[in-house]
């Protein structure tokens, strides 16, 4: 098997004490000497990286460099440096060895701004694009490179929100909301092929329709264009909810990728993760693939063409199967919680003790390839920053027959702080019981949780014998849009996907347990064209694409 990897990103999230829970956010990724970093919100550090998949993380001393634990940091890659600012006011700061965590150097801050992102021009010309803000616009300024302290011009405005006209401007985990308060903040910026590509998030972080749209520009303060297939990354449903305020970047190879941020926001709203997505730019426009982005994906640096060929091909193994625990905190913490597919709820134990445990029966033999298991954080302690020493203790045993069992994982000797463990093993390996056990103090003190236990392999059939027959109108608020379809005999699911082009339908809709959905993030005024795919443990059928007017403004 080709190693894999599998999203949300498998990295150490540090804990904040405020929020009762972990946190990452806001990623920025550069390519400085040949290793990728990995730059993220209120990180004690950063992580660096040769392939985009296996990540180090490097711990700065806040005593000394404060500004690693603000929110939202811009770095940018000039010259033989690395330059960095933060969000909340931050100052710039340059290293031209980051690998040593005391090489920063203070370099001034030009003015108090949020959401700040560097950008150097081909000829060498420094800008910072910045925003944050329920009412106001992104702003540009032309900074001066030999002391980026300077401001040489602007900063200027932009870019306006306008939830009236883009639906997944507006409030709510699927945008559905009128009322609320759209923040428009996190933009990046990208020259490609002469055309300066000013990505931007909405509606707010605490939300699964939390996306990036696009304008662009022929030059880097403007004036911008809104992007027609905006938002160019989006991922509302699915077991990992929320793709907004990320970056776009090239890898060793020159293809794109996108990182951005994953929603969790139960036990606060800054509750995150984060994500990573291939993307490419196609006719002037950017498109990202999250279409089964939380499924196993083949490593970066592995693919010819990782926008169309990332794809492991598994299939999930673990939805809706029968469950028991060792115990269960209360009736909203049950076991079935870990195998509904949504990071947001989660089985949970009384306790954090070693004895705890979760099991499952799949219902029959599996040829599985990959588990992922993703830990929850309920009833931890007020503990931040690192060095504590945290790391889940645990091991995942499994059996054919319910008797006999062999050990897939054991992590009781672990040192690493993984809530998202993926693990790909070693071979095919033939499986129908699991059981994940604790062995040792969970960390912050919390308790044992589990908010997916996820199996992937191949379902030993066939894939849905048909797409399905599907209507799609647009609503009188053409913002909105509603697909119907008939049931496929067969399926465990659905993808809608819709685009402006008929060849780039990456924009998706996941839907389990019905034959109908509403999307609410269009943009009025915009042709689309839609398709409905069938899938279950064995395959995926692909629909027909058909398309759906304008209509009336």
């Amino acid at each position: 098997m080709k190693p894999t990897i599998c999203n949300p990103l498998n990295i150490n999230y540090q804990y904040q004490s405020p929020m009762r829970s972990r946190e990452s956010a806001d990623p920025a990724v550069v390519l400085y000497q040949d290793e990728y970093y990995l730059f993220a919100s209120h990180g004690s550090g950063y992580w660096v990286s040769p392939d985009l998949a296996h990540w180090e993380f490097i711990e700065v001393d806040l005593t000394k460099q404060p500004e690693f634990n603000l929110f939202a940091p811009g770095p940018v890659v000039m010259g033989d440096r690395i330059y960095i600012t933060h969000c909340q006011g931050g100052s710039i700061l340059y290293s031209d060895n980051p690998r040593d965590p005391d090489s920063w150097v203070n370099a001034g801050r030009p003015y108090y701004w949020d959401d700040p992102a560097l950008f150097v021009d081909d000829d060498g010309s420094l800008y910072c694009y910045e925003g944050l803000s329920p009412v106001a616009p992104l702003h540009v300024c032309k900074l001066d490179p030999s002391d980026p302290s300077k401001v040489l011009e602007g900063p200027v405005d932009i870019f306006q929100s306008d939830r009236d006209i883009r639906g997944f401007e507006r409030v709510g985990d699927i945008n559905e909301k009128e009322g609320g308060r759209t923040h428009l903040e996190g933009p990046w910026m990208n020259k490609i092929d002469g055309k300066y590509y000013l990505t931007y998030a909405v509606p707010g972080t605490e939300y699964a329709g939390y996306c990036d749209g696009c304008a662009v520009a022929d030059s880097p303060m403007g004036p911008f264009t809104y992007c027609e297939n905006s938002p160019v990354v989006y991922k509302a449903t699915g077991f990992m909810r929320g793709a907004g305020h990320g970056c776009l970047f090239e890898d060793k190879n020159g293809r794109y990728w996108k990182m951005d941020t994953v929603s969790i926001s139960v036990n606060h709203i800054f509750e995150r993760r984060l994500c990573l997505f291939p993307a490419r730019v196609e006719n002037g426009l950017i498109y990202t693939n999250a279409y089964r982005g939380d499924y196993p994906q083949l490593l970066p640096h592995e693919v010819t063409d990782p926008f169309t060929d990332s794809d492991a091909g598994w299939h999930l193994l673990s939805l809706h199967k029968t469950a028991k625990a060792s115990s269960v905190l209360d009736e909203s913490h049950t076991p079935d919680k870990a195998f509904d597919e949504n990071l947001r709820t989660w089985w949970s134990a009384k306790t954090g003790d070693a004895g705890e445990w979760l099991w499952t029966d799949l219902g029959k033999v599996y040829e599985v390839c990959s588990v992922q298991v993703n830990f929850a954080d309920q009833d931890v302690e007020a503990v931040g920053g690192r060095g504590h020493g945290f790391a889940y203790k645990y091991t995942l045993e499994a059996s054919v027959d319910g008797e006999s069992w062999f050990t897939l994982i054991d992590r009781r000797k672990s040192t690493d702080d993984l809530p998202h463990d993926y693990v790909q093993l070693d071979a095919v390996t033939n499986l129908r019981y699991l059981k994940l056990a604790n062995h040792g103090k969970t960390p912050a003190g919390g308790k044992f949780a589990v908010s997916g236990l996820r199996v992937f392999g191949f379902g030993g059939g066939d894939a849905p014998a048909k797409a399905p027959d599907f209507t799609a109108k647009r609503g009188e608020d053409t913002r909105n849009m509603t697909v119907t379809w008939d049931p496929v005999e067969g399926a465990q699911g659905y993808f809608i996907r819709w685009g402006i082009d008929p060849h780039n339908l990456y924009t998706h809709w996941q839907v389990i347990g019905d034959t109908q959905a509403t999307v609410y993030c269009l943009t009025k005024g915009v042709t689309y064209y839609v398709t409905v795919d069938a899938y279950n443990e064995s395959g995926v059928t692909r629909g027909v694409t058909r398309g759906v007017t304008r209509q009336t403004v």
